[in-house]
């Protein structure tokens, strides 16, 4: 039999061994925190992070590439559709069943007692519809025509939109029965800018919708089609890692906190090197579905006067569409900071707004001048066209919040006014 000795002994030892567990294992937990803060960032972060990761889906819309657009067979491409999302922007919009980021469907009915104004453009006028719709609404209720009614706005603007987009989201909504009184169209950028970068170096046909090679080249190559599978195990195999590391006890853990910022580092690595191969590949493998009607430029400057043209004919077209089904179209040359003379910039605007040396930079130098004087011609055929490059000529302050083209909300409320001006300005 164990004497009282012995038992006190083991007893001892267990205790002993159980504090130096403890111990261990709080020095671990040290360890683990201080090397999370030396090498992953903030433990709030990470967490942040891990959050995100936990509740992300693995299957990125328009194929593996960081980009919004899934493919549409008359649009181009648009958002990709979340009909049980809740209203995740501003906590107003969401992406609708249609593609596009708004409170409702596009579908409205005329009556007397209403005004359907669509906005169509890129991501401007994207975010003049989320930002600025009651301000044009307040503006045109002062008119006599707008008094009493109530606004409605379809919102039809979408990131990296280019004509014919517009001219082709216009008729195909109206084929689905959209019937609008109003229709604004804010663009310029996007036609001057993008061409030349995302389609015409690939071989891509410049009015194809940007990024066309990428978006289609997993539906005509087995290899990529392979490549983006891995992609997207890797993306699942992330989520599944954060799901698991988020639950108790392990979100409690710097250890678990650290080793799993580690193996999302090494994923994350994993799916840059995929993607950039998965790129260069769409880049050379090229089929006529992802390629369209080849065309031959001897300059870039043939480059941006077929584009001026398309977006010119576009217009024309559009005006001819509204027109025909009593629809009022008012088209707007968006401003941009790197147009000359157009707006005041002061040192602290330059830090976040400014790239002279960035091809957005000569695209917007040579292209809105050019597209001014065409604007002329788009007058002088009955369009009802307005440049807005001046609108912030006499604004000091910041109001461009990046090297591209976008505005703060107070920029936007600047451009409503003047649109709104325009419109008040033909009111019957």
């Amino acid at each position: 039999m164990e004497s009282g000795g012995q038992r006190l002994r083991w007893r001892k030892r267990l205790l002993f061994n159980l504090v130096l567990l403890i111990g261990m294992w709080g020095f671990i937990e040290a360890f683990s925190y201080v090397a999370v803060q030396l090498f992953l960032g903030s433990s709030e972060q990470l967490v942040k992070q891990q959050q995100g990761a936990a509740a992300e889906d693995p299957f990125q819309p328009g194929g593996q590439f960081a980009a919004p657009g899934v493919i549409h067979p008359y649009i181009g491409m648009v958002m990709q559709p979340r009909p049980d999302q809740k209203l995740t922007y501003d906590d107003k919009y969401r992406v609708t069943e249609f593609g596009f980021i708004d409170d409702s469907l596009p579908i409205h009915k005329r009556s007397p007692d209403k005004v359907i104004i669509a906005i169509l453009g890129g991501s401007v006028a994207r975010q003049l519809g989320m930002n600025a719709t009651q301000v044009i609404a307040d503006e045109l209720s002062q008119s006599p025509e707008f008094a009493g009614k109530k606004f409605e706005f379809v919102r039809l603007g979408s990131n990296g939109y280019k004509q014919p987009q517009q001219l082709m989201t216009i008729n195909f909504l109206t084929v689905l029965g959209a019937e609008f009184d109003i229709v604004i169209n804010l663009d310029g950028f996007n036609e001057a800018a993008l061409p030349e970068v995302d389609n015409v170096p690939f071989g891509v046909n410049a009015a194809y919708p940007r990024d066309w090679g990428k978006l289609i080249a997993g539906t005509a190559s087995p290899e990529f089609v392979r490549m983006g599978g891995y992609v997207t195990y890797l993306r699942q195999q992330q989520r599944d890692d954060a799901q698991w590391f988020a639950k108790a006890p392990w979100k409690y853990s710097p250890t678990a906190l650290l080793v799993w910022g580690i193996r999302k580092n090494r994923s994350d690595r994993l799916i840059r090197t995929q993607t950039t191969m998965m790129s260069r590949y769409s880049e050379t493998e090229r089929t006529y579905c992802g390629s369209g009607p080849p065309e031959h430029f001897e300059s870039t400057a043939d480059v941006y006067n077929h584009c001026i043209d398309i977006w010119s004919r576009s217009s024309l077209l559009l005006n001819q569409l509204c027109l025909g089904r009593g629809i009022r179209y008012y088209h707007f040359l968006q401003p941009n900071q790197y147009l000359p003379g157009s707006k005041p910039i002061g040192a602290e605007e330059a830090k976040t707004a400014v790239d002279d040396t960035g091809q957005t930079c000569i695209s917007v130098r040579t292209c809105f001048p050019l597209m001014q004087a065409r604007g002329a011609e788009l007058v002088a055929a009955g369009v009802a066209f307005t440049d807005l490059t001046r609108v912030f000529a006499d604004h000091p302050e910041p109001i461009y919040n990046d090297v591209c083209c976008h505005v703060v909300p107070a920029g936007d409320e600047i451009m409503a006014k003047a649109i709104a001006a325009r419109i008040k300005k033909s009111s019957r």
